[in-house]
């Protein structure tokens, strides 16, 4: 396994339990601070479609942290 997918296993096993015990208000800031994070590394290795496409999932995820997102249910 590559360093970077044994650092990607090693951040969601230390991931919160979102599915159990979070809202989806929770769960949207989360995505929104991993999502950030993502976009910012991709800015850095010139890859701009894939930092689009992340900070299209920062943008949307951070709507939804603040309750400003389209709906409470993902829809």
């Amino acid at each position: 396994m590559s360093k970077s997918r044994m650092a990607g296993a090693a951040a969601a096993e230390n991931a919160p339990d979102l599915a159990e015990n979070s809202n989806p208000v929770q769960i949207a800031t989360y995505i929104a601070d991993v999502s950030l994070e993502m976009r910012n590394l991709a800015r850095k290795a010139n890859l701009s479609f894939l930092a689009y496409l992340l900070e299209m999932t920062f943008q949307e995820a951070f709507d939804i942290s603040q309750n400003r997102g389209r709906s409470n249910n993902g829809g």
